[in-house]
Parts: C-alpha cells; structure tokens; sequence
C-alpha cells in the first residue's frame, strides 16, 4: 500500500508533479482548506508526511501536527519556517524539510527579482503614478512623481544570503555603489564594500534593504536606534520577514521624512489579525510614502516548481530511508 500524503501547497498547475505525486503516493490535495477542515484531515487519515503552504492563513502549530500521530516528516517549500512550529518536530523526532540549507534555492531568482523591483517601484513611485492615470490624470501632475535615479546611489544591503547577494548583482549593473553588513559571512565581491557594523552601513547607505531570516537576533532588529542613524531621506525595502522591523517606529520615520519611501512585501502577524486593521495597511491607505504587497516576493510559476518539486523529492527520499531502518 502506498504511504500517505497531505499536499496543502497548490500544485495544480505543476501537472508532471501532480501525476509523479499521485504515482508514488496515497495522495490528499487540500489547498485552500481552512484550519478546521485541515485538523479533520490530519484526526481522519493516517498521513506518513505532510507538504505544507508556505503562506497558510493560519500557524500550524504543534497541538495540529499532534492530530496525527503518524507524520514522520513536514516538509514546507519555502525559505522561512516561521508558520510551522519547529521546535515541537524536533521534539516529537518529526523530520523537517525547508529550501533554506538546500542546493535548489541558489537557483530559484523569484524573491531576488521581486526585491529589485520593489526598491524600483518605491524610488520611481510606480504603482502611485499607475492610479493617477486610472484617476484621469497625466503630465499635469508631474511633480509628484519625481524620484531618483539609481545610478550613483548607494545601497546597504543587511545579510548577505543568496537574495542579499542577488541584489548587489542586480543593483551593480545599475551603476549603485553597495556596502553590505553580514557578520556571518565573508563577501568575496570587489565591488562590494562590507563594512563591520551596521551603523557604518547606516551612514553611507541611501537605499536601504534588509535580507535575513527571522530569528530571536533578527527580531525588530531594525528599531528606533537603526532608523534614527539612518540617512535623512533613505529609501527602506524589506521583503524578509515582517517582524524583523518595529513597525510602529517605521511609521514615524515615514511621518517624519528621515525615510523618504518604504516597500514592504511582508508585515507582522500575517498568520493572525485583522489585515485591515494593520498599522502599516492603515497608513499606506493615506499616504504615497509606503508600498505594501501581499508577500507575493517568491509567488512565481517557476520559483513554485522548483521549490516544491525539490520539497516533494526531500519527502521521498526521507521516507525510503526511514524505511530501511
């Protein structure tokens, strides 16, 4: 009989994967599927593994994965890992699997990719002039929709990891200067100036991005203290994780001016809350200083494939090997 598998990612426009799956698998596909019907899933059906979402609208917590006392491994087609309560897998002995330290996500561009084009969109104001158009408006309202060239600026980039390395590629071949902070790693790029503090990366940088895991040292890691040494006017871009920025003091650096613009793909609490009721979400509702998207950085038919293909294939391989023990 085959071994079970709950796929709560979407792989409905993956057919190869889909057909591969349900060959190798006792297959159940619940994308979409609310936290209640997920928790009948898991009490009703004797699943061996579980391919999570990487964006579920709820945490998948310990006491769910509980509900089925036959998982031997998760595994999630992402990066991060902050919707998943890892620590009880360690604890229960569950495997784990996530892109983070695997070799397929040096080749997956989606995040990269969007990240520059955010720190584009927020410079140039792109999706504000976009709505003067729809509004009726053209060239009489010009002036609002000055921005800067990036030629010549100079962009900090903070973690230098596969998307913050991505960027120093992409931003160099649009004439930036870029300074980079990682105290993990040694950057072995001439046109890249690393420096051995963050507040030295505050004073030289006009466009900031921030690209680290979320970790208990990552965790409002850019506070009042960082934004008050930044540079009077700075461009702030932050696609990792919403809760690696203290969202209030960012709004009043936005209100202030010390940040000219910000761009934002994630926001604190995406798992719980009322989005509507978002600080940020609120703010960006009355003002032209702050783009917000959906966390949508990695949402690519490419970058899916890659990621779950390889998250499927670490299922697999956990499987037979637990087998033959």
């Amino acid at each position: 009989m085959n071994k079970k598998l709950l796929i709560s990612a979407p792989v409905d426009f993956m057919p190869n994967l889909k057909t591969e799956m349900l060959s190798e698998f006792d297959c159940m596909f619940s994308y979409g599927a609310g936290r209640e019907e997920t928790e009948a899933m898991l009490k009703n059906h004797p699943f061996d593994a579980w391919l999570v979402s990487p964006c579920p609208t709820y945490k998948i917590e310990g006491e769910m994965i509980a509900l089925c006392p036959s998982l031997k491994i998760v595994a999630t087609p992402s990066t991060g890992s902050n919707h998943l309560d890892v620590t009880y897998l360690e604890k229960k002995g569950i495997g784990f699997y996530c892109l983070r330290e695997s070799g397929i996500v040096n080749k997956i561009y989606a995040s990269s990719e969007f990240t520059f084009n955010l720190m584009i969109s927020t410079i140039r104001k792109t999706p504000f002039a976009f709505e003067a158009v729809r509004k009726g408006q053209w060239r009489n309202v010009e002036s609002n929709y000055r921005g800067r060239e990036l030629n010549g600026l100079t962009l900090g980039v903070i973690g230098y990891g596969r998307i913050g390395g991505n960027m120093a590629r992409y931003s160099m071949a649009f004439g930036m200067n870029i300074v980079a902070y990682d105290p993990y790693v040694e950057i072995d790029n001439l046109n890249v100036r690393q420096v051995d503090s963050i507040d030295e990366l505050l004073a030289l940088a006009e466009v900031i991005v921030t690209c680290v895991h979320l970790n208990d040292e990552t965790y409002k890691m850019v506070d009042t203290r960082l934004f008050e040494k930044m540079k009077h006017g700075v461009y702030f871009i932050n696609t990792s994780r919403g809760d690696v920025v203290d969202e209030a003091a960012l709004i009043q650096y936005l209100r202030n001016g010390r940040i000219k613009a910000a761009g934002i793909d994630v926001i604190s609490e995406e798992l719980t809350g009322n989005k509507d009721e978002h600080p940020l979400i609120q703010y960006a509702r009355n003002h032209d200083n702050l783009i917000i998207t959906p966390h949508i950085a990695g949402l690519t038919y490419d970058s899916e494939r890659k990621a779950q293909t390889a998250a499927f294939h670490a299922i697999k391989d956990f499987l037979k090997t637990v087998s033959q023990h």
